[in-house]
């Protein structure tokens, strides 16, 4: 079953305590909008604005598209009227629809794992390490998925980003943190922003990389050797991290 409306609010409303108290845009009324819109499908299946959601698995799936092959990036996923200079995935979901399905299969944001390979001096101060409720509920594996004509192709979406100075796919990068982003007096941060998964760390994103290096802005590139043409439809795909 997908966890009850009353309980996404408690973890939805922490996020807002540790931040500005006055919003202008309700993102609670927007969430609760936002979850209007479940469809069932199954016993198990449900579908929110284009996402598909697995209650017995908590697979949860992104449709997306291709934004930029080879290019400095920032971002692995944002909305497509986001940072779309920097980032290789776009998608037309809202980000507060991912936050809400997230929530809904027992996914908890927590900060924790991403400073832990940050430099003293590199930390932002406003930044709280905070652990998940449920140890390592904020942890997950993200896979990407798509076809060159018939022939379905798959793979980590850590592979679809290299280090600028080794040249490599990031070695550390098993599993991405889901942080949840933030609200602050503009309203859900993602939202606003349309960032969704950070490689460099951005704490509006919903989700970052606690990869060696997620500090630096200007260390990461697109592998452009494992990612499809531009404009080719991907499936992103969540998991639960293992323990």
């Amino acid at each position: 079953m997908l966890r009850p409306l009353l309980v996404i609010i408690t973890f939805y409303s922490a996020i807002a305590v540790a931040q500005e108290p006055a919003v202008a845009v309700d993102p609670l009324k927007q969430m609760k909008e936002t979850q209007q819109r479940i469809q069932k499908l199954s016993a198990t299946e449900y579908l929110l604005d284009g996402i598909k959601i697995k209650a017995d698995t908590r697979e949860v799936k992104i449709p997306c598209q291709v934004c930029l092959k080879k290019a400095p990036i920032e971002y692995m996923l944002t909305t497509d009227t986001g940072k779309t200079h920097e980032t290789v995935l776009t998608t037309a979901v809202s980000p507060t629809a991912i936050q809400v399905a997230m929530l809904l299969v027992n996914y908890e944001p927590a900060t924790e794992g991403l400073l832990a390979k940050v430099p003293e001096n590199e930390r932002p101060k406003t930044w709280k390490d905070e652990p998940p409720k449920i140890k390592g509920a904020n942890r997950v594996n993200i896979a990407v998925e798509w076809k060159i004509g018939t022939a379905v192709q798959s793979g980590a979406l850590s592979q679809w980003a290299q280090n600028a100075d080794t040249r490599k796919a990031p070695l550390d990068l098993d599993t991405w943190i889901f942080n949840g982003s933030y609200i602050d007096e503009r309203g859900f941060i993602a939202q606003q922003e349309g960032s969704i998964i950070g490689i460099w760390l951005d704490r509006g994103a919903i989700f970052n990389s606690p990869a060696e290096g997620n500090w630096r802005d200007d260390l990461w590139i697109s592998l452009p050797d494992n990612i499809p043409d531009e404009m080719t439809p991907v499936m992103l795909i969540i998991t639960p991290a293992k323990p």
